[in-house]
This record gives structure tokens, sequence and C-alpha cells, in this order.
């Protein structure tokens, strides 16, 4: 009978069952990091692009402010904040306007946005001012947009179910490592040679991995287009 004064059962067989519950999932193992093999291929593919946008991505989220007070001395605070704001949103509808393209045009097409978006970032540090440091990340935004989502639609789409949360987990821990560890060392370099040959060094790093990409990507298109034409019928 429960306690008049205490409300409480004198035996509840299902009180204990949710912590118990709970602490199994706590302790439960996280599964092993790694790619199955039918998604390796693609990430070697198209695995130069990913750190190249992720890499300019760190670019404008790190130094960005800094980009916009060396190029244009003059502008208010809130500029430095506008040029990564442009970034995201230009990512946001480049990945809303492919949605229906196929991963390997998509994912070519934003590693070829790169380079220029590289060459207007170092227009703006030889005097082209902040429209061609604006035009840079609206363009790094493009294949940032573009080169995540057909990578992402290239290694998802051969895999079973049960391959694919391990498959997107390894490539998130390459795409923030992408981000970060290239712009710790920018600011590293910044620090001991300047904000202008950081810059440099980083633009031209990334424009060099895209370039890697995009000719991956063309040689692997390639290759499958005999198979493709083949199994057309006749």
């Amino acid at each position: 009978m429960p306690s008049a004064i205490s409300g409480a059962p004198a035996h509840c067989p299902y009180a204990a069952a949710p912590i118990r519950k709970a602490t199994a999932h706590r302790a439960a193992p996280l599964g092993p990091l790694g790619l199955p093999p039918s998604a390796r291929g693609a990430l070697l593919t198209v695995g130069t692009g990913v750190v190249a946008v992720w890499a300019l991505g760190g670019l404008y989220s790190s130094l960005g402010p800094a980009l916009v007070r060396l190029v244009a001395p003059g502008t208010p605070p809130p500029a430095g904040g506008m040029v990564f704001f442009t970034v995201g949103a230009a990512a946001a509808l480049t990945v809303w306007t492919l949605r229906r393209t196929a991963p390997g045009a998509a994912a070519t097409g934003g590693c070829l946005a790169v380079i220029p978006s590289a060459a207007l970032s170092l227009a703006a540090l030889h005097g082209a001012g902040p429209l061609a440091l604006f035009g840079g990340a609206a363009l790094a935004g493009v294949a940032f947009g573009a080169v995540s989502q057909g990578a992402l639609r290239l290694l998802l789409a051969s895999l079973d179910e049960r391959d694919r949360a391990t498959t997107v987990a390894a490539y998130y821990v390459l795409s923030y490592l992408s981000m970060s560890l290239p712009a710790i060392a920018a600011g590293a370099a910044t620090q001991h040679y300047g904000l202008r040959t950081a810059c440099h060094a980083y633009a031209i790093g990334a424009a060099v991995l895209a370039a890697a990409a995009v000719a991956a990507l063309t040689a692997t298109r390639r290759r499958n287009a005999p198979r493709t034409t083949n199994a057309l019928p006749r």
C-alpha cells in the first residue's frame, strides 16, 4: 500500500528501469570511425576539394575581420562579421540551388569556384578593395555549398544504411580539421610573417588543392564514361 503521508509506493518494479536504461545508454561504446571500402575511392577523389573549401571557410571566419580592416581601414566593425555572413549565405543558397544537380558536377563546379575566390581575395590585398574581398567571400560560399553537398552525396551513393553513420562522421572529422588546423596555422603565421603573407600562402594552398580535386574528379568521370556507354541498351 502507498504511504498516505509520503505518497511513495511500497514496491514499484518499474521505477528503476529508466535509470538502468539511461546508464546502459551512457556506457555504450562509440562505434569505430572509418570508411567502408566503397566510400574510400570517392573520398580520395574529392577529398582535396573538401579540404580546400573548409579551409577557405576557416580563413574567412578567423581572419575575415582583420582582412576587412586591412583593405578598408575606415569600415565599421560589423563589416568584419559580414564577410563570414556572406560565405554562409552564399553556401546556403548554393546548397538549395544545386539540390538536384549531379553530385560529381556540383563538386567539380565548387572546386572550380575556389580558384577565382582565392584570386579575388588576393586582389583585395593589392588595391582592389573591399568589393573584391566580399566577392571572394561569396565565391568561397558557392564553393563551400557545392563541394560539401556533392562530396556527401558521392560518399553516400553506394553505401548500405549501416555504413552511413561512420562515413558521415569521418567526413565531418576531416572537414572540421580542415577548417581549424589551417586557421590556427594562419594565425601563427600572421604573428611571425604578417597578415598579407599568411593570406597569400593560405589562398594559394586552397587553390592548388581545389585544382587537384578538379583533376581527380575529371579523370574519374572520364574513366566511368565508357562503362556508362557500354551499359546503354543497343
